[in-house]
């Protein structure tokens, strides 16, 4: 079987298999979330539905580079794995204990640094004073890789205010990514696998995060799919696009970046610290617009589609 079609099957077969396991152990374990500030939901909920995510991801990448000769573990892949791995570990943590924000994105740099030691780096970027050549980044290249890293984990991390919000849209840009991978050909065919299991994984964990949901992803969730999206955007397809190296990224995540950074700098125009939990995401916005909770996330949904659309007839114009 091709391996872009098996690794969604397999993601999201040990997702949805896993996943009432763990939300039984969390709730044993106290590891819940209460309503209550700028949560929305109405019963305690039990957290760590990421665990699910992240094994349906890393069964779906190990059994398709067993399985398909021409599939490898190469460094930037290893890289991928051993930085999501320990940012997963953190967010365990976090769901747990509530770490500081602070020490969450300390983790995320950590592991965003993981990613550059094993090659994982964002090499160029599109000078849009000289028609769109690329400007090679030197030794700049790895802290534009950690704060690209940041921003779409803390991105992401911020959409999941929602039942089903953050797994719908890594679904959506899992599936642009798996595409682009899968038309920019041979070296890039494992980059087209881990977004294709990333996709099976998001799919199948909804059947139990879908307004009312059973259970959260939780930090450990939310932070993975953000940080390894980010990842894979920068190990694989999206280096063929070299007249786009920068919007079609960021066109693909649009939805999560641009309502983080309208919210932040609402924060500090207001003079609120930057890490300050509010209402004032997107999702807060609509649901005080009047709109019901389904017709929040389908609109998001929607929008997150609709850039990915955009990215993708960009990347394929410019490949």
């Amino acid at each position: 079987m091709n391996p872009i079609v098996l690794a969604p099957v397999i993601s999201a077969v040990v997702t949805y298999m896993l996943t009432p396991w763990i939300r039984a152990a969390a709730a044993r374990g106290g590891v819940v979330a209460h309503p209550g500030g700028r949560r929305v939901h109405l019963t305690a909920t039990p957290l760590m539905g990421g665990i699910a995510i992240y094994c349906g991801f890393l069964a779906a990448v190990c059994v398709c580079v067993v399985v398909d000769p021409q599939l490898r573990f190469d460094s930037q892949t290893i890289g991928i794995l051993v930085a999501a791995t320990g940012l997963g570990v953190v967010g365990v943590l976090d769901d747990k204990y509530e770490l500081s924000g602070w020490l969450q994105a300390a983790a995320i740099l950590g592991s965003a640094g993981i990613l550059a030691a094993f090659g994982v780096k964002i090499l160029y970027v599109t000078n849009p004073f000289r028609g769109g050549h690329l400007m090679w980044l030197g030794v700049f290249s790895i802290p534009v890789t950690l704060i690209w890293v940041l921003a779409v984990t803390k991105a992401l991390d911020c959409m999941d205010g929602l039942d089903g919000l953050a797994a719908g849209i890594s679904a959506i840009a899992a599936a642009t990514l798996m595409l682009m991978a899968k038309d920019a050909g041979a070296p890039f065919r494992i980059t087209a696998v881990m977004a294709a299991g990333l996709l099976g994984s998001a799919i199948a964990f909804l059947r139990f995060n879908y307004p009312p949901a059973k259970i959260f992803m939780g930090t450990v969730g939310s932070q993975f799919l953000g940080f390894t999206l980010a990842a894979i955007s920068i190990a694989g397809a999206l280096k063929t696009a070299t007249l786009v190296a920068v919007a079609v990224p960021v066109l693909i995540l649009g939805v999560p970046l641009f309502d983080t950074t309208f919210v932040v700098l609402r924060r500090a125009v207001n003079g609120k610290r930057i890490d300050e939990a509010d209402t004032t995401h997107l999702h807060h916005r609509l649901l005080n617009k009047g709109l019901s909770h389904r017709q929040v996330i389908w609109l998001i949904y929607a929008l997150t589609a609709i850039l990915c659309a955009a990215a993708y007839a960009l990347f394929s114009y410019v490949k």
